[in-house]
């Protein structure tokens, strides 16, 4: 067989794609570990700010994914234009300035100041990763290297929720933000010397990808893609039951009772256990699903956003504090499952010329409704609920806003399927 015949005569991975996913992950550990911190230290904050739940709302929710959303339009753009490695370097460094810089702040405006950079620096990770992940990695393995990636990610959310739960009776929640901010800025100065940047388009049937379009072609390309535009609307829609998790410990604080260490030892364990064990073993599942029809890379993350809806449900609903944490690590267990697949859907639907670029719109969706639309609605939500007595007390009120929210996830699958649909009429092997 020839290099005419296509992808089948190049090497099944890049050289080196094996360290390069395992440093990425590493990056993506400390990128969500410092994203979780703010769930974990909320109610320790509004005790000692005075602040309202729709203002933590803002601060957990907005603050970060608003910035979050606009940077990662720039940084995908920058990402297809310039060299990854070093956008991922310098976004780590900023981000974990403005995680320790959010123990320091004194008024609301300055925590949103230090939240907003925190989002402006995570801006960067996830598109230039994922570009990166498509040209180490064939089509037939990159729901598995992305599953990969992100299940190292979940791995932080886990030790964020478990270590700082632990940390924040003894140090202060101020205390926290600084331990773990600062580790990132030595991280941040190894990736240049380990990571190194591969060339793009590697393993598309097009070839090498070539200088990327003008941002307005580049976005009347991607916005002219019915597929894409369902994806933009399916992947955040799923991802509404990670930016629930920003409420997920006051939840148990208000109405189990538990401290917040007690919520880090098992609450965060089961949490985060559950993602990282569905994170992989969607990776897996999807890796082996795929090779029988492509389609199950668009299926997968479809069923679990059906399934795990009703057990989120369960986990507010019942009343024995064990039953709930078993509950939340199967919603968590079944949400992961589908969390690698979801993402990587947005690499069989974008060209690798504008590829980041997508990636970073597909950020800026799930930024704008699931990691800031979601925390600050069940905040408004949870707020307009006791004003207006339609609950006794703040967990009470909590629990409502939490379940009023499930419904995005529980319908993304039907915006799966139209993705499918519709990009079957251009590549029939879907």
């Amino acid at each position: 067989m020839t290099a005419s015949d296509g992808i089948a005569t190049r090497p099944p991975i890049a050289q080196g794609a094996g360290l390069a996913l395992a440093l990425l992950g590493l990056i993506n550990l400390f990128n969500y570990m410092d994203r979780v911190l703010f769930s974990v230290l909320l109610e320790p904050i509004k005790v000692e700010m005075g602040f309202s739940d729709a203002r933590m709302g803002l601060l957990g929710g907005f603050a970060f994914a608003l910035f979050y959303a606009v940077f990662g339009l720039a940084m995908g753009r920058l990402a297809d234009r310039t060299n990854r490695v070093r956008v991922i370097a310098v976004s780590l460094a900023l981000w974990s300035l403005a995680t320790a810089a959010c123990g320091l702040a004194r008024s609301f405006l300055g925590l949103f100041a230090a939240r907003m950079t925190v989002g402006v620096g995570e801006a960067g990770c996830v598109p230039s990763a994922h570009s990166l992940i498509g040209d180490l990695f064939p089509p037939e393995r990159r729901a598995w290297a992305v599953s990969v990636f992100t299940g190292i990610g979940s791995l932080g959310s886990m030790i964020g929720l478990v270590v700082a739960g632990a940390l924040v009776a003894e140090h202060g929640w101020r205390m926290v933000f600084l331990y773990f901010g600062l580790p990132g800025l030595v991280l941040a100065l190894i990736v240049p010397l380990v990571l190194r940047e591969p060339p793009r388009g590697r393993f598309d049937r097009t070839g090498a990808a070539g200088q990327p379009p003008a941002l307005k072609p580049a976005l009347a390309e991607l916005l002219g893609s019915a597929a894409v535009v369902h994806l933009l609307i399916a992947i955040p829609f799923f991802y509404v039951t990670v930016g629930l998790a920003t409420w997920i410990p006051a939840f148990f604080q208000r109405v189990h009772g538990v401290g917040v260490a007690e919520f880090g030892r098992s609450g965060g364990l089961a949490l985060g256990l559950g993602v990282l064990i569905g994170t992989f073993a969607g990776g897996w599942l999807a890796n082996r699903l795929i090779r029988r029809a492509r389609s199950w890379e668009f299926r997968l993350p479809a069923l679990a956003g059906l399934v795990c809806a009703p057990l989120f449900a369960a986990t507010f609903l019942v009343a024995d504090t064990r039953l709930a944490y078993g509950l939340l690590f199967l919603a968590f267990l079944v949400s992961g499952l589908g969390m690698g697949p979801s993402m990587s859907c947005m690499q069989v639907v974008a060209g690798p010329h504008v590829r980041a670029t997508a990636i970073a719109f597909m950020v800026f969706a799930t930024s704008i409704i699931s990691y800031g639309g979601a925390p600050a609605l069940v905040g408004l939500i949870s707020d307009l609920a006791l004003a207006h007595g339609l609950a006794t007390d703040g967990g009470a009120s909590l629990r409502l806003a939490l379940i009023v929210t499930l419904l995005p996830p529980l319908v993304s699958g039907l915006f799966f399927q139209a993705a499918l649909h519709r990009r079957r009429r251009i590549d029939p092997e879907l």
